[in-house]
């Protein structure tokens, strides 16, 4: 028998069961989790796909991550990869369920368009099957936008070649590929998730320029003058500050080291309130929560904190990072895809002229003709061959007296490569000497497993790595900012679970 007859008849043997107790299966009391084990995992097992990890490869390598709590993580129920990479997504739901809702449509798609690299993702509960292009940007207006297909399980082995193509074998093949719709239209409504992130962060740097400068008069802290009293690089400087505060709080929300919804929290009490009192004075409340809690430096004491801003605007542009306005999963949205946004944000400057206020291009990158932004292959080669090269062979004790030094950092992406490739060789070396990573157990068991293959760094020895090692300067104070939020971003990536209170667990930079 073929491969493709194998998975046939697998597959009838499911549809037999699931057809002889329906009724059971679609009633409320069948859970999601058990449809997993007796239908989903023997679905693509059948498929080809090592659901269970029986080849005892490490986390990094395997097959297929399962989430085994997806409702606390909000991850989606299964990631299939080849060779590391991420090729498509599946959302599972009980049978009970229906997979029409647009909240469930939009759940899914969102979190494989957040990645940029993921195009493709599923919604299953057996009973139906609904495969969709997920480069599309998801839209609530058109949920269904983007379906490659969805068949009832009825409908399976009538189309036993398509669902074929979801094989291990045919994937790494290109056989999803194939499937992308390559017509103008489709082509026209692939908004990347970068490009779509800075156009929301430019239109809410605009707006908030336009607002603060319209409401402070030359009064603490804008004492400097210029147009209208405020000075043009302050101005700058607070509306980034804001901006930065607001999605690095986000980003922690949905990574679940910060408690959930707390930026929500605050819009729902202000409005609860009567919109009585300022937005401003809750959040200032919680940037100060914050800096106990972290440390670092952008969450210090800062004039943003002090100047007049309207209430409604900054409740709009938090909401619109809230579900269902927002699309983006900032849980999946990787630090270097950020770094990417950011540098072509540096790109652009507030302007204050006596008829307006508007955000555009400064004049050195107009004459550039753009940002370029280093791609991170570019960076990963020239990283390995430098710093690479300058710590192998060498002990974290003895890496502890290397500084790595970006005289013109930008947004960070070369300092930021650099961390990450220190992570990954303490990492390694951990692993690898075992014995010499037992100074990890005496941190919180929250970081430490017992396998050496299971081995992570806690926080506090990546904060370590941080301070000790990477320095960075740049002219533009704004690039030295998103520098350093990256890099603290990077620090935390990977951290499960609520952050200890008032630990001051991030180093100043």
């Amino acid at each position: 028998m073929t491969d493709i007859e194998i998975f046939k008849e697998k597959l009838h043997t499911l549809i037999s069961k699931f057809e002889k107790d329906k009724h059971h299966y679609l009633s409320k009391g069948y859970l999601e989790a058990q449809l997993r084990i007796d239908f989903l995992n023997p679905f693509f097992e059948a498929l080809g796909w090592d659901i269970e990890n029986k080849a005892h490869k490490p986390p990094h390598d395997r097959d297929v991550i399962v989430e085994l709590s997806p409702e606390a993580t909000g991850r989606p129920d299964y990631n299939f990869r080849i060779n590391g990479a991420t090729k498509f997504f599946i959302e599972a739901k009980a049978p009970s369920v229906a997979l029409d809702d647009v909240n469930h449509i939009l759940q899914a798609k969102s979190y494989a368009w957040s990645t940029k690299e993921v195009y493709f993702v599923i919604l299953a509960d057996f009973e139906e099957f609904k495969l969709f292009d997920a480069s599309l940007k998801p839209n609530p207006r058109y949920p269904n936008e983007g379906l490659i297909f969805d068949f009832k399980y009825t409908d399976y082995l009538k189309n036993i070649d398509k669902l074929y193509n979801l094989s291990k074998e045919e994937v790494e093949k290109g056989s999803l590929e194939k499937l992308l719709p390559r017509d103008v239209k489709s082509k026209r409504l692939r908004i990347p998730v970068d490009k779509a992130f800075l156009e929301d962060m430019t239109a809410w740097r605009e707006e908030l320029a336009k607002d603060i400068y319209k409401r402070n008069p030359p009064s603490p802290p804008f004492a400097k003058g210029g147009m209208g009293g405020l000075d043009v690089n302050l101005l700058n400087e607070v509306v980034q500050k804001l901006l930065d505060r607001i999605v690095f709080i986000r980003i922690a929300e949905d990574r679940k080291i910060r408690p959930d919804r707390e930026l929500w929290e605050i819009v729902a009490q202000w409005r609860e309130e009567g919109k009585r009192k300022s937005i401003l004075n809750h959040l200032r409340d919680l940037f100060y929560e914050v800096n106990d809690d972290l440390n670092g430096d952008i969450f210090k004491p800062h004039a943003c904190e002090s100047i007049d801003v309207d209430s409604n605007l900054l409740a709009d542009i938090i909401e619109n990072l809230y579900f269902p306005k927002c699309r983006y999963r900032f849980d999946v949205i990787g630090v270097e895809l950020l770094g990417s946004i950011y540098e072509r944000y540096l790109g652009s400057t507030i302007r204050v002229t006596p008829q307006r206020i508007k955000v555009e291009e400064k004049p050195e990158v107009r004459k550039a003709g753009g940002v370029y932004y280093t791609q991170k292959y570019i960076v990963d080669y020239i990283v390995k061959n430098t710093v690479g090269k300058l710590i192998e062979g060498k002990t974290p004790k003895q890496i502890e007296k290397i500084k790595i030094l970006d005289p013109a950092c930008g947004s960070g992406s070369f300092l930021l490569g650099a961390f990450q490739y220190l992570l990954d060789y303490h990492l390694k070396y951990y692993r690898e000497h075992p014995k010499e990573a037992q100074h990890l157990k005496s941190l919180p068991l929250l970081y430490y497993k017992q396998l050496p293959e299971d081995i992570t760094l806690p926080l506090h020895e990546k904060a370590k790595i941080l301070r000790n090692n990477i320095f960075g300067v740049d002219i533009d104070p704004q690039a030295v900012e998103i520098t350093m939020m990256s890099l603290y971003l990077k620090a935390l990536e990977g951290e499960r679970g609520l952050l200890p209170k008032k630990q001051h667990l991030l180093p100043p930079l």
